[in-house]
């Protein structure tokens, strides 16, 4: 690929892989600036990047995002669940950014595979309502086997709070009526997660 300095940037044409450039460079080019301060380095939050930028690029690149997460969403759905790190990998970058707790639920159906990705409700900082009621009629209509409840920690801090064991349990309990198995509930960090059924509790 053939890049050349323009203004101090990159000047990159339509069909450039962008998989080719750095870090930096990618940022360097979404904010129209020459060079990126050390605080870019490593490991770097979407909204610190976000609030760098003008109203107009901000709400492009917002909107680039989400695209990008539903279309990683929809090609997520025909994989098969092995583990709770597959769960994780699906699920961490639709839920990783976000400064509000989601809640989300993911049918499967007798051989392990993703039947749909749902999410079910969005709270706060602290916490998001659940209404098992959803869960278990959205369970029903697509005729899943078993399931996974995901929701996120904006703190990251990964550790279930005890409204977090209580509600598992209560889902747990509310899909044994119905011959539907909560396989696992996974709690999303920032860049790592909490499974229920590795640590045993289910």
């Amino acid at each position: 690929m053939k890049k050349t300095k323009k203004n101090g940037g990159i000047q990159l044409s339509l069909f450039d892989d962008w998989r080719e450039i750095t870090d930096n460079e990618l940022i360097c080019e979404l904010t129209n600036k020459p060079t990126v301060s050390e605080e870019w380095t490593g490991e770097y939050r979407l909204e610190r990047l976000f609030n760098s930028l003008t109203p107009h690029r901000r709400r492009i690149a917002m909107a680039a995002v989400e695209l990008y997460k539903r279309r990683n969403t929809a090609r997520d759905k025909r994989k098969t669940i092995h583990n709770s790190r597959d769960v994780f990998d699906i699920m961490q970058p639709l839920l990783c950014d976000l400064d509000n707790e989601e809640f989300w639920l993911m049918p499967l159906n007798q051989a392990g595979r993703v039947i749909d990705t749902v999410r079910t409700t969005m709270g706060g900082i602290c916490n998001t309502p659940v209404d098992i009621r959803l869960i278990m009629r959205k369970l029903v209509e697509v005729a899943a086997s078993t399931f996974i409840v995901i929701h996120n920690h904006p703190s990251g801090n990964i550790q279930p709070s005890t409204d977090d064991r209580r509600i598992t349990e209560a889902i747990r309990r509310a899909a044994e009526i119905f011959r539907i198995h909560l396989h696992d509930h996974v709690i999303i960090g920032h860049n790592s997660y909490y499974s229920f059924s590795d640590e045993g509790i289910l």
